[in-house]
């Protein structure tokens, strides 16, 4: 009996021995940090800056899982189930209007509320990709083929059949649209299973690079005389240079496309002390962040942080940017009702 005392004696103090010992990681407190598919920006952005507050920012601790569609992330993160995510615009507005995988949700224009910005970034074109012999040529000739437009339920999905749509006239019942997540769509391209693969993503995107080293490929033009972009719900005009993808792509002039303002936000269920440690982190380590990929230096900046306010700041975030003396524009709300929602091609992602 002695005996066994002992031992369990001594197994507690090696145990208080281990844990005194451990690093400040093991010790913080985890948040849930959700994203779309690896290859995609905001899964490069997401992990840059989990890396940065699991080194940078003692207490607490990230952990990225990259499923489902960016629409679930944004209303996990209201009702409190994930912690930091990836937002846009064009989800605040479809949640405040009931619109799309909100519609049937009576609640969503209350829990549109429940979300705060951190800050805003440049998510890249929209890359409208086939491979150089599918006989796919321009936007006209979608008309029967196999088409990822996006997730369903997702708002990339509905961003690009407007915009096919506005370009061309093609809807979407005269494609045959795939129903995948990005993942598995980006893996069925490969397989040669879908024809085109509408992809948004900051040049080079990873995934097309990926398309790139096995196959030639075309990107595909998009006349934006005829897309409308509604730069309320993040909208931009972008291009892709000829050259972007190397060799094996085999466009001879720079591809038109449209693209999006998105962002780094969090549920106002974090605390605001959190939130103002992880912004803090975020801008005192960017270089950090930076270094992540090709494109993050022009991505995540300082000057571009703030520039589209979606919905609100989350106050913990708001308070470290007035506290550096940052100017702070209003937010763009968005109202149930509000008629500005993304009947435009520039919207917003899954």
């Amino acid at each position: 009996m002695i005996a066994a005392f002992r031992r369990i004696r001594l197994g507690a103090a090696a145990l208080a021995f281990a844990l005194a010992l451990a690093p400040v990681s093991a010790m913080a407190e985890l948040y849930r940090v959700t994203s779309i598919a690896p290859g995609l920006s905001p899964f490069v952005v997401n992990t840059a800056i989990a890396k940065v507050v699991n080194t940078r920012v003692p207490g607490v601790e990230f952990q990225v899982r990259a499923t489902g569609t960016a629409t679930r992330h944004m209303l996990d993160a209201a009702r409190g189930k994930v912690d930091f995510f990836f937002g846009a615009p064009t989800i605040n507005w479809m949640m405040a209007n009931r619109v799309g995988p909100f519609a049937d949700l009576p609640e969503a224009p209350a829990l549109e509320g429940q979300v705060g910005m951190i800050l805003s970034y440049q998510m890249g074109p929209y890359h409208y990709v086939t491979r150089a012999g599918s006989g796919i040529e321009t936007l006209d000739d979608l008309r029967g083929r196999r088409v990822f437009a996006g997730p369903p339920g997702g708002a990339a999905t509905g961003v690009v059949l407007r915009t096919i749509e506005q370009a061309t006239g093609i809807t979407a019942q005269y494609m045959q649209l795939q129903a995948f997540g990005f993942d598995a769509a980006i893996q069925a391209f490969q397989d040669g299973k879908i024809d085109v693969i509408a992809l948004p993503s900051n040049v080079p995107s990873p995934a097309i690079q990926q398309f790139a080293l096995t196959q030639k490929i075309r990107l595909l033009d998009v006349d934006m005389d005829r897309v409308a972009v509604n730069a309320l719900t993040g909208g931009t005009v972008n291009e892709i240079p000829s050259g972007a993808y190397g060799a094996n792509q085999v466009n001879t002039a720079p591809v038109r496309s449209h693209g999006s303002l998105v962002n780094f936000s969090a549920g106002m269920h974090v605390p605001e002390d959190v939130v103002y440690r992880v912004t803090k982190g975020i801008w005192e380590n960017l270089d950090e962040i930076q270094a992540a990929a090709q494109w993050m230096p022009a991505t995540i900046t300082r000057a571009a942080a703030l520039a589209h306010v979606a919905g609100r700041l989350h106050p913990g975030a708001e308070r470290y940017y007035r506290e550096m003396g940052w100017t702070i524009p209003a937010p763009v709300a968005f109202d149930a009702g509000d008629p500005a929602g993304p009947a435009f091609a520039g919207g917003e992602t899954r």
